[in-house]
């Protein structure tokens, strides 16, 4: 009898370590199913911290020095531009891209040199740099086409 309450114990706790390694299983293939989708907002995030230090910083940077050299916003945007990435940089066509790089841009150009920018000329430099960065975003649809002869 001891024997046979022996053999049953034994064969009651191989099943549970059998149930417990194929949860266990299963577990981890879930895990590995689910964790690569979650590794594309990462990479999201990275390529806008990226624009936010090649393009919003340096575009910031250039428009403050040319507003506090006493230039007006319409030319200091367009020296930013001209001396910036912002039109070379293949943006993702995502507003929400866009809107994150300016919300960044803005909050620069306020630290660096917010006492000679007022609100208007904030928005309208946001509808200029939102517009150039739809262009950098649709190049091909901007550019002239050239046809072999």
């Amino acid at each position: 009898m001891p024997n046979r309450v022996y053999l049953s114990a034994n064969l009651v706790i191989q099943t549970l370590f059998d149930l417990f390694y194929q949860v266990l299983l299963l577990l981890i293939s879930l895990y590995l199913f689910i964790v690569p989708t979650k590794v594309y907002p990462l990479q999201g995030n990275i390529d806008l911290t990226n624009a936010q230090s090649s393009v919003g910083q340096r575009f910031a940077k250039v428009f403050c020095e040319a507003k506090k050299g006493g230039v007006n916003s319409e030319t200091a945007s367009e020296y930013a531009l001209n001396n910036t990435y912002l039109k070379f940089v293949a943006f993702p066509d995502d507003e929400q891209y866009l809107d994150d790089l300016w919300s960044y841009t803005s909050k620069s150009i306020k630290d660096t040199c917010g006492e000679v920018v007022d609100i208007d000329e904030l928005k309208e430099l946001e509808i200029f740099f939102k517009e150039e960065g739809i262009i950098a975003s649709n190049r091909d649809l901007y550019l002239p086409s050239f046809e072999n002869n």
